[in-house]
C-alpha cells in the first residue's frame, strides 16, 4: 500500500510561533541566581532584569526590588550594586505615637513595608507640618532602605495625609472635656475656614486666613474635599485652655467666598497680635492702643480701650462675666520694616529656629507655643525665611499704655518674607529683661511681601 506523502505546515502558522518565542525570550524573566550576600535574587530577560535585593549595606538592610533595563540588565550584581539603589519608596501607614523628634507607624496590611516590619519608627525633624495626630493614616516616602531593627528605620523625605482617612472614625482624644470650658455657639469667630482633614464622624478646618485647627463633629457630604472654603453654624462650642483647642457640632455648611484682601500701596496687615496680662495679684487692667493706622479685628471688642480684671495665671474677665486668655487685635498700618538685621533659615528648620529665637526674647513656652503653630504653617513650606524682630518701628506705629504701668513689658513683632535661595544678613542680637512684678507680653507679626 503506497503511503502517503506527510502535510507540510504552512508559513503562516509558523510566524505565529516565532513570534511567540521571541516575545517570551525577550520580555518573559526566568531565575537567574541567587546570592550569598543575604538572600538577592535575580529574575533576567533579554530586555531587563529584575532584582530583588536583601544584602547589607553596613549596618542596613536593603529590602527592596528594582528593574534594571537593557543594557543594563547584562552587568553583574555587584555592578548594579554600585549603581545605586531604589529611588524613592512610599507606602501607607497608621500613625500609632508622635512626637517633637519622632514618628511610630504601623505599615498597612497588604504594604509591602509591612513584610519587614508591623512597626517603624523615623524622625519627623524637618519635614513638613501637615497637622498628623495619632490615629492618622499617612503616605511616606522614603529611600527604599529599611534598618533591621524593631522598631525598624528609615529615613523619610516627606509625608502626606491619606485620603484613607475619609473611611474611619477619628480615633483620637482632640479635646480634654474635663478641662474644656463651654461657650455660647457664637462666642468663636467661624466666619470662614478651610478644611484640613476630614474623618466618617467628624472633620478638622482652620480660620482664615491663617488659625489652628478646629475640631467640628458631624458627617461632610462627598462634595466637600480637603482644602475647601467653608462657612459653618455650629453649637456646643467649647474650648480646653490647657491644650489650646476648640471643638464644636456642626450644624450646617456652605461655600465661602473669602478671598484675601487688597491692601492699599505702603499697607502691612499686622496678624494677630496678642496681649497677656500678669498681675501679681488680682487687678483692674486697662489697656489702649494708638495705632499709625486702622483696626481691623478686636477680641473682645475694642471700644475705647480695654477694661479686664487679671489674675496672676493670665486669666482675663471682662465686665459681663465673660473669660478671656489674651486679648487680641489686627489691623493695618504703613510702617516699614527693618531688615538691616535679622536672620535666614531654611523652611524646615523654622520651628527649631523659633523656638530658641523666642525663648531669648522672653516668651514663655506656653506663649512661644501659641506664636509657633500660628506662623508656622505659612512658614516652613518656603525654602527659606528671612525674619527680622521689629523694635522701635513697632512700638513707635502701635504705641500701647497699660494702666496700671507694667514693671515688665514684652513687645515681639516678627517680619518675613520667603525667599528661593539663601540670603546673606547680618545677624540681629535677641535680647529680653528679666521677667518681674506686673508682665505684660505682646506678640504678633506679619509677612512683607
Amino acid at each position: 500500500m503506497e503511503e502517503k506523502p506527510k502535510k507540510k505546515l504552512s508559513k503562516n502558522v509558523w510566524i505565529p510561533v516565532v513570534v511567540l518565542v521571541l516575545l517570551v525570550v525577550l520580555f518573559v524573566p526566568v531565575p537567574s541566581g541567587v546570592y550569598k550576600d543575604g538572600g538577592t535574587r535575580a529574575y533576567t530577560a533579554l530586555t531587563y532584569k529584575i532584582v530583588k535585593w536583601n544584602r547589607l549595606d553596613g549596618f542596613v538592610r536593603v529590602k527592596k526590588s528594582k528593574v534594571y533595563f537593557f543594557p543594563n540588565n547584562f552587568k553583574s550584581i555587584d555592578t548594579l550594586w554600585e549603581m545605586g539603589q531604589p529611588e524613592e519608596e512610599s507606602f501607607l501607614a497608621t500613625v500609632v505615637e508622635l512626637s517633637v523628634v519622632s514618628a511610630l507607624v504601623e505599615p498597612l496590611e497588604g504594604e509591602e513595608e509591612r513584610k519587614s516590619s508591623d512597626r517603624i519608627r523615623f524622625s519627623v525633624k524637618g519635614l513638613e507640618g501637615i497637622g498628623v495626630e495619632p490615629g492618622d493614616i499617612v503616605e511616606i516616602f522614603y529611600d527604599g532602605v529599611i534598618k533591621e531593627s524593631y522598631p525598624a528605620g528609615i529615613t523619610v523625605s516627606r509625608w502626606e495625609l491619606s485620603g484613607k482617612n475619609r473611611e474611619q472614625a477619628y480615633g483620637g482624644q482632640w479635646l480634654d472635656k474635663s478641662t474644656a470650658e463651654g461657650y455660647d455657639s457664637n462666642v468663636f469667630d467661624f466666619t470662614d475656614l478651610q478644611i484640613t482633614k476630614i474623618y466618617i464622624d467628624c472633620f478638622f478646618a482652620r480660620p482664615l486666613p491663617i488659625g489652628q485647627a478646629i475640631k467640628f463633629n458631624g458627617t461632610l457630604s462627598d462634595e466637600w474635599c480637603v482644602g475647601d472654603r467653608i462657612v459653618c453654624t455650629y453649637e456646643n462650642a467649647c474650648y480646653d485652655p490647657e491644650n489650646w483647642r476648640m471643638e464644636a457640632d456642626l450644624l450646617t455648611i456652605g461655600v465661602s467666598n473669602w478671598e484675601p484682601e487688597p491692601s492699599e500701596p505702603g499697607d502691612v496687615l499686622c496678624y494677630k497680635p496678642v496681649i497677656y496680662l500678669y498681675p501679681e495679684q488680682e487687678t483692674e487692667v486697662s489697656v489702649e492702643l494708638t495705632l499709625d493706622g486702622n483696626l481691623t479685628c478686636t477680641y473682645p471688642v475694642y471700644g475705647e480701650g480695654w477694661t479686664v480684671t487679671a489674675l496672676p495665671d493670665g486669666t482675663l474677665t471682662d465686665a459681663k462675666g465673660q473669660t478671656y486668655n489674651y486679648l487680641y487685635w489686627e489691623g493695618e498700618t504703613g510702617m516699614d520694616f527693618d531688615f538691616s538685621e535679622g536672620f535666614c533659615v531654611k523652611g524646615e528648620e523654622t520651628a527649631v529656629f523659633l523656638e530658641t529665637a523666642l525663648a531669648k526674647l522672653g516668651l514663655t513656652r506656653r506663649e512661644a507655643n501659641e506664636f509657633i503653630v500660628y506662623w508656622l504653617p505659612l512658614m516652613e513650606q518656603n525654602p527659606y525665611n528671612v525674619i527680622s524682630f521689629q523694635t522701635k518701628n513697632y512700638t513707635d506705629a502701635a504705641k500701647l499704655t497699660v494702666s496700671p504701668a507694667p514693671d515688665t513689658l514684652l513687645r515681639v513683632f516678627m517680619a518675613w518674607k520667603g525667599a528661593e535661595d539663601l540670603v546673606e544678613i547680618p545677624e540681629q542680637t535677641l535680647t529680653a529683661p528679666e521677667r518681674t512684678g506686673f508682665t505684660v507680653v505682646e506678640w504678633g507679626g506679619t509677612e512683607v511681601k
